[in-house]
């Protein structure tokens, strides 16, 4: 977790727009939420930063949050789970993969089949990356910007 939080920090400092942290219910919510939805569960890894941040914006890059975010003025619409996952909801490929965040040009994913995070191409769906953890992508991501 203190990896995480640095890596946080560190984003923050080149301008990323963090969130309040999920609350336990909310992210419980959630959970349940993708599984009754036939979804993957949200992994222990993403769970710490969730616990951290309801999700990021980092320039054209996103990580989804538990709770829509909203700004009041604005076309400003920060994406959740849940509702993302309904972009990817036909096709094997996420069957057992869920979608956490994008780029331009990358989706990043749990996959829970192999219990791995990955970067995928958006256009040809190619695995170009794979993480044993969340914090190893995360560290991965924040070194990129």
């Amino acid at each position: 977790m203190k990896l995480l939080q640095t890596l946080l920090m560190q984003a923050k400092m080149k301008d990323a727009l963090l969130f309040r942290q999920a609350s336990q219910t909310e992210i419980q919510s959630t959970s349940i939420s993708l599984v009754k939805a036939k979804r993957v569960r949200i992994p222990r890894g993403y769970i710490s930063f969730l616990e951290l941040t309801d999700g990021l914006v980092w320039g054209d890059f996103e990580m989804f949050s538990c709770t829509l975010h909203e700004r009041a003025g604005t076309v400003f619409n920060q994406p959740d789970l849940l509702d993302y996952q309904q972009k990817y909801a036909e096709g094997k490929f996420f069957s057992k993969r869920l979608v956490l965040g994008r780029g331009m040009e990358f989706l990043v994913c749990y996959d829970a089949l192999n219990k791995c995070y990955e970067l995928i191409n958006r256009d040809s769906l190619l695995v170009m990356l794979k993480f044993p953890r969340f914090e190893d992508l995360f560290y991965h991501l924040v070194l990129s910007f």
